[in-house]
């Protein structure tokens, strides 16, 4: 995947996971079918949602309307599971947000923004199945979780997926360290000085070292993306 830059594939794909998982969560939200109830034989056809339900009782093909929650659902667990799923929403559209800069920005693509971004989408997934499971346990007799609440579940488990995605960049993608001789970082461009090749002798000493010249700004800090170690000093840089 080439774009964004020199984003990882994992961080990408996590983006689009959660770009995915706040719609669905969206949908789920917002319906009125996290609940249903449908027999035929007391012509009974409705859907109970978070804050609306959709009433299409009586006769076969009878038009839906969409009203407000009966006083007879509306119990303190209904309340309970808003507050659950009105935090997890918040909580799964910072994260895009933020993972939205961390692919797209040099600058934003840090452990810390990856760390900071998997623990709160696991909050978030947290969250949202802790009003799952509240929901779940309530449901009336005769009555059976709606394809409202399955959009939640799927959003849910696209979050969780992509947290995962996240952690290779944690643990092994190193974006400080793509600095070569004679390529450029930002505000960086780095040189060799000429030196006679190294004997065996005095090939761990410290007269090859890079030259790094400013390319930006004077306080730019100019060593913060290098990483010199000894094994690079064998290769010259």
């Amino acid at each position: 995947m080439a774009f964004c830059g020199e984003a990882s594939t994992w961080a990408k794909v996590g983006l689009l996971l959660m770009i995915i998982a706040l719609g669905l969560h969206c949908a789920g939200y917002g319906t009125n079918y996290w609940m249903a109830r449908n027999t035929a034989r007391d012509k009974m056809n409705f859907g109970i949602g978070l804050w609306k339900m959709t009433n299409c009782s009586g006769y076969y093909n009878a038009p839906c309307t969409d009203g407000d929650i009966p006083d007879s659902y509306m119990k303190t667990y209904l309340k309970v599971v808003r507050g659950m799923e009105s935090i997890a929403l918040i909580l799964i559209l910072v994260p895009t947000i933020c993972l939205l800069f961390y692919v797209g920005s040099q600058r934003s693509r840090t452990r810390g923004m990856a760390v900071a971004v998997m623990t709160i989408i696991f909050i978030a997934a947290a969250s949202s199945i802790t009003g799952m499971i509240v929901w779940i346990s309530k449901v009336p007799d005769y009555h059976y979780p709606g394809w409202s609440m399955g959009l939640t579940v799927f959003a849910c488990t696209l979050c969780i997926t992509a947290a995962i995605l996240l952690i290779p960049d944690i643990r092994e993608y190193d974006y400080k360290d793509m600095l070569k001789v004679g390529g450029e970082f930002q505000n960086l461009s780095v040189t060799r000085e000429e030196h006679p090749p190294p004997s065996n002798d005095d090939m761990y000493k410290d007269d090859i070292k890079p030259v790094v010249e400013p390319q930006g700004p004077l306080s730019a800090p100019a060593y913060q993306f290098l990483n010199y170690d000894k094994r690079r000093k064998m290769d010259g840089f």
